[in-house]
């Protein structure tokens, strides 16, 4: 088990320009060096934005430098829902803990999550009891059970983006959870990206910086 706090970040120069952030979650196996780099290409646009990458909370037993929320060697729904329910506390004291660090509330966070950290934060964000600011969810799948729909508190914008030729995570599971948020009442949009596979490529990454942008209205 990490220290999740210790993790990579880009701030502005000083403390007190922080009006906002964006949290990367990342998937099964990186850690957060993998989606930083995404803050090095937004930061110049979102000046007073945070970025903030945190290492999941669990080591993988196959590299010193891979992390997991949770293990991944089935997406059957029982063992997805078994390791969200696990990693879900895990996320939610990192949510309070940069909130303070930074002085932000929730609805001045986005979050930012790829597969496995998509699916945490599909999961647990819409449980929390403030909204946060907005969700970008790459290649990921909304993990419901039959409390999941009585346990939602919050609604907030969310763009999810996938691509058609995903090998590990099939796209239909975007179209899905698109559906299923819709008839919940979310904002939500989806974008299937035609020749892609299990990735974010620069059609992503537009499209995850305008709803950045639109959201902290820059």
């Amino acid at each position: 088990m990490t220290n999740i706090l210790n993790c990579p970040n880009l701030l502005p120069e000083k403390s007190y320009d922080i009006k906002n952030a964006v949290v990367f979650l990342h998937g099964y196996g990186a850690n957060g060096n993998d989606l930083i780099n995404i803050g090095h290409q937004f930061k110049n646009q979102l000046k007073n934005t945070a970025f903030i990458s945190p290492n999941a909370p669990f080591k993988c037993e196959w590299n010193a430098e891979a992390y997991q929320w949770f293990d991944l060697t089935s997406i059957a729904p029982e063992k997805i829902g078994e390791g969200l329910e696990k990693a879900g506390p895990f996320l939610n004291n990192f949510i309070e803990e940069i909130k303070k660090k930074y002085s932000l509330v929730d609805n001045q966070i986005v979050f930012f999550g790829f597969s496995q950290g998509a699916m945490m934060a599909l999961y647990h964000l819409c449980k929390r009891k403030n909204k946060c600011a907005g969700l970008l969810a790459y290649s990921g799948l909304l993990y419901t059970n039959e409390n999941f729909d009585n346990e939602i508190n919050v609604k907030f914008p969310i763009r999810i983006f996938h691509g058609r030729e995903d090998e590990v995570i099939n796209s239909n599971y975007s179209t899905k959870a698109f559906e299923k948020l819709k008839s919940l009442g979310f904002d939500v949009e989806l974008k299937i990206e035609e020749n892609l596979g299990h990735g974010i490529n620069e059609n992503g990454l537009i499209s995850g910086y305008d709803f950045i942008k639109g959201i902290f209205n820059v």
